[in-house]
């Protein structure tokens, strides 16, 4: 397919991890902030943050790290697997979730300071608060959160291939469309070509034709796409792991008055947000500004979502455009810009680019032309 580029294989490829030294890093990055946080151990058990600390994939992991360094613990379907992704990190067998109380109290006799994600099952943290009646928990989701935040080189290459793949997608998805095609069909379209060139969706492909893109989230339908209406297409593919995001809206034929009016507006305030981008603004003013421009334009009912948000091995990160975040951008922050107009039972546009934060400035990661040309 032309619109691929070469650099991606031509067959499907299950997604590869970053090297080793890239986890070890971050390890030692997180031992370090224990340290300074006087805490004496913490407690992991997201798999997606797991995975960003260690490389291993499992849906049963706890991951314990103390000033000593690392140990990942899980059951026997998922050992043999962590012995060989991550010869480096101490491995432990852990069979039952009732061994997991069990294996805390005996670590932690002397621990008084426990860091966890802030985010666990009543029941098991009734059992470590039990396992370690002594220990004072603290949420550790803002460290994890800030080294998460700003991206590697490693994990640069990787997003930036993510990007590129999603718009050569795009690409071959919309170039002929056909008279007859549903929302349901290009969106089986675009998710096959994802399967088949990147390891598949980053979240789930929204497609809408004419009105039904006023439903910020609308899951496609059968509804046919036809001339003489506007077109969204919300996507974002996954590479070695990695997330891409970027929305679209064009229109099939000529464009209605109103269409072009606010595609305008939503377009300038894009442009704007994007222009406002450097280290050490607050994400607030970023979301500000577009914000701003819509309302001042009488519109500002009809955007109710925040600018944008980061992305990385999650498709929403943190921190994001919105009123209330107040984190300051730093230089290898990688968050989208997606503002929006909608207007129920009517129209609605959003254009959404994906932009990495530099020592001066930012860069505009997507490359898909703005105002997209339907045969």
């Amino acid at each position: 397919m032309n619109a691929i580029d070469s650099d991606f294989p031509v067959r499907p490829v299950p997604a590869r991890n970053l090297p080793s030294s890239e986890f070890q890093t971050r390890m030692k990055r997180l031992v370090s902030l224990i340290r300074k946080r006087k805490l004496d151990a913490v407690l992991l058990t997201d798999e997606l943050t797991n995975y960003y600390f260690t490389g291993l994939s499992s849906d049963n992991g706890l991951l314990t790290v103390t000033a000593e360094g690392p140990v990942y613990r899980t059951d026997f379907r998922y050992l043999v697997m962590a012995h060989r992704v991550a010869p480096w990190l101490t491995c432990r067998p852990l069979w039952i979730p009732s061994q997991e109380k069990d294996t805390l109290a005996a670590l932690g006799r002397r621990w008084r300071r426990v860091g966890y994600e802030g985010s666990l099952s009543s029941i098991r943290y009734l059992a470590w608060k039990n396992a370690l009646p002594q220990v004072e928990f603290a949420d550790v989701r803002p460290l994890v959160t800030e080294l998460r935040s700003v991206k590697s080189r490693a994990e640069l290459r990787v997003i930036r291939r993510a990007v590129l793949l999603n718009d050569a997608i795009f690409q071959a998805a919309v170039s002929h469309l056909e008279k007859g095609e549903t929302e349901w069909g290009l969106r089986t379209k675009i998710r096959g070509l994802m399967d088949c060139f990147g390891q598949g969706e980053a979240f789930d492909t929204i497609v809408c034709a004419g009105k039904n893109a006023a439903e910020c989230h609308h899951e496609p339908d059968e509804t046919p796409l036809r001339r003489g209406q506007s077109i969204l297409i919300d996507m974002g593919v996954k590479v070695d792991h990695y997330c891409s995001d970027m929305t679209r809206t064009f229109f099939w034929g000529k464009p209605t008055k109103l269409y072009a009016e606010l595609f305008r507006l939503v377009h300038e305030a894009n442009r704007a947000a994007i222009a406002a981008i450097k280290p050490g603004v607050p994400c607030c003013e970023i979301d500000a500004v577009a914000r701003g421009m819509i309302e001042r334009a009488g519109y500002g009912k009809a955007f109710q979502h925040s600018l944008g948000h980061s992305f990385g091995l999650f498709i929403h990160e943190l921190p994001g455009f919105a009123s209330r975040c107040e984190t300051k951008l730093k230089p290898g922050m990688v968050i989208t810009v997606e503002p929006g107009i909608y207007l129920p039972g009517r129209i609605g546009i959003r254009i959404e680019d994906d932009i990495l934060v530099t020592s001066t400035g930012c860069e505009v990661l997507t490359q898909t032309p703005h105002e997209v040309a339907a045969p």
